[in-house]
């Protein structure tokens, strides 16, 4: 089996590194791209195995991204979502879940527990 790939998107360019730099601390999982809006997030979902996902974002939001993805009948492979988010309202969390997102992370989140849902998704 091959590496798994993994895209990330989220509007702080700092987030973007930190989750880069965790992710190649594993020999199991490469990033094939990063997006800093929803927009860029949305032409790249044709690539991964995960997306790693912020949901306020400019352009579209994380939740617009997932709607687009899984209306898409193009994308024959969807790809799961991890979200990974400062935001915890509880209607936002299960409007998440409810368009498909395999978990919710909440900022600041351990190193390994994000390679761990990674691995297990």
């Amino acid at each position: 089996m091959g590496k798994l790939r993994i895209v990330i998107a989220d509007d702080n360019e700092r987030m973007l590194q930190l989750l880069e730099d965790i992710i190649r601390t594993d020999k199991d999982m490469e990033v094939v791209g990063k997006a800093e809006n929803g927009e860029i997030c949305l032409s790249l979902v044709l690539q991964p195995d995960v997306v790693l996902l912020d949901i306020v974002m400019p352009k579209l939001d994380g939740l617009t991204v997932m709607e687009k993805t899984h209306s898409d009948s193009r994308i024959k492979r969807k790809p799961a979502f991890i979200i990974i988010t400062a935001i915890g309202q509880e209607g936002i969390t299960e409007d998440a879940f409810n368009l498909g997102a395999n978990y919710y992370i909440m900022k600041p989140f351990d190193n390994n527990t994000l390679l761990n849902r990674i691995r297990y998704v």
